[in-house]
């Protein structure tokens, strides 16, 4: 049996991943198998959305993290890795400083992806074979700093789009009504010929409600709306301790709900399928398609 050993890090908005991947060719058929995941919330999104730029202190521990990380793939024999960062650094005034200084005290370069790059990893999660015929999905990331949009029907990608609205970004209250109607305008446009529509949710935010409603895979709206009214009127202590959730994710928590639901209501979407995947699970798939026919043993610098 051959199997390869793949990692990926995300850097994003609200927090930074490393994801690393087992993958196994078994009888002409490639399967994945999570060895590790590393969450640290090191919230990026809050120096990009407010300032517009990432501050110096943010920058060096980002540098350190990844310094981390990358002693973290050398240690568990991982010689095909990526590093991609997203909004949170791409849309930073002083993105080119960050990352130059990132490769110099690191030695990792980190390639800037785009929204469509974003939905690319998405799509290399087999989506498609989650989805039913004669239903219409969007798929629904969000993240700290925008929500990542990708329509499919019948299999097929219909529309990708991304929206400047997010669990950290902060807008005046003309700005975000302007991007909900953006939204209301696009998921009609490409949306409104279909009678069944769900949600496929990504992230950490409906992973974890999907966790905390033991739901399994499936959470319908009228339990994510009960859930919503629970924990909105909870003090931040309470959801600490009732839900035994972490700091960070107490205070993202309730603004991706929002989302989440604005969403189901401007789709008429009555049902997020929530089946575990993000950027990290596509780079690493992305991965294996690049290199399933190189010999990625003989490699020993990741691929970027």
């Amino acid at each position: 049996m051959n199997i390869k050993r793949l990692g990926a890090i995300d850097i994003g908005s609200n927090s930074v991943r490393l994801l690393i991947t087992d993958v196994l060719d078994y009888q002409e058929k490639a399967i994945f198998k999570k060895d590790s995941l590393i969450r640290t919330p090191l919230k990026l999104g809050e120096d990009t959305f407010s300032k517009g730029y990432i501050s110096e202190l943010k920058t060096e521990k980002l540098a350190i993290l990844l310094q981390s990380y990358k002693g973290l793939l050398e240690v568990n024999d991982v010689k095909i890795w990526r590093a991609c960062a997203t909004s949170a650094i791409r849309e930073a005034s002083n993105m080119d400083e960050v990352i130059n200084y990132i490769s110099s005290k690191s030695g990792i370069e980190v390639d800037v992806i785009d929204c469509k790059d974003e939905a690319r990893y998405i799509l290399a999660n087999s989506i498609d074979e989650l989805l039913e015929e004669d239903r219409a999905y969007i798929y629904t990331d969000v993240g700290g700093g925008s929500t990542e949009m990708v329509i499919f029907h019948d299999n097929k990608e219909i529309a990708t789009e991304a929206f400047k609205l997010g669990t950290l970004r902060t807008l005046s209250i003309d700005e975000e009504s302007t991007e909900w109607e953006r939204m209301k305008e696009w998921l009609t446009q490409y949306s409104r010929a279909f009678n069944k529509i769900s949600l496929i949710g990504s992230g950490g935010n409906i992973n974890k409600l999907d966790s905390l409603l033991r739901r399994c895979g499936r959470i319908r709206r009228e339990e994510l709306v009960n859930f919503a009214y629970k924990f909105r009127k909870m003090s931040y202590e309470e959801r600490l301790l009732k839900y035994n959730i972490s700091l960070n994710r107490a205070d993202v928590l309730l603004p991706a709900i929002e989302i989440y639901l604005k969403v189901m209501k401007l789709s008429r979407a009555l049902v997020i399928e929530t089946p575990i995947i993000g950027v990290a699970d596509g780079i690493i798939k992305d991965l294996y398609l690049q290199n399933r026919f190189t010999d990625i043993e003989a490699e020993n610098i990741p691929i970027i």
